[in-house]
């Protein structure tokens, strides 16, 4: 089994399981971990360290935290980095982290990882405004000929 452990800055955690549930149900599969700003960074790696401890040795998890490079990823990097059952991601979005929801037990962990990122940069778009072309203004007289 895979275990997603989502973890980011503020309610990040929390705002995505909302999220999540809505869109796709209760899931015991996803663990969401907040850092507010209360908590320092041994508490968030102690409730890190706790989820690991809290599924299965067999199972395979996946960190999905907020942004690179912030204590959330720190932790999960080096929580991940002697451990091959473990892989870390930032910066993914609902859409991609929904669509791995529903994939996660078709690949591995390294491809769902890989799955993740590559699904988010194609959910991450702009909006092409299209402008409509007024119709050209013609002279009755003209549609007739002379």
């Amino acid at each position: 089994m895979k275990k997603l452990i989502i973890t980011g800055h503020g309610q990040y955690a929390s705002g995505l399981k909302s999220s999540l549930e809505l869109l796709a149900g209760p899931n015991d599969d996803l663990i969401f971990i907040d850092f507010p700003a209360e908590l320092n960074e041994a508490g968030l790696k102690q409730q890190m360290e706790e989820a690991i401890q809290s599924v299965s040795r067999d199972d395979e998890i996946l960190f999905i935290c907020d942004i690179l490079g912030g204590t959330p990823y720190k932790n999960a990097a080096i929580l991940s980095n002697d451990n091959d059952q473990f892989e870390v991601v930032a910066g993914c979005n609902l859409g991609s982290i929904l669509e791995a929801v529903f994939q996660k037990e078709t690949m591995s962990i390294v491809d769902l990882a890989n799955s993740l990122v590559d699904s988010s940069k194609k959910y991450t778009v702009k909006f092409e405004k299209v402008r409509e072309t007024q119709p050209v203004q013609t002279n009755s007289s003209f549609m007739d000929g002379i």
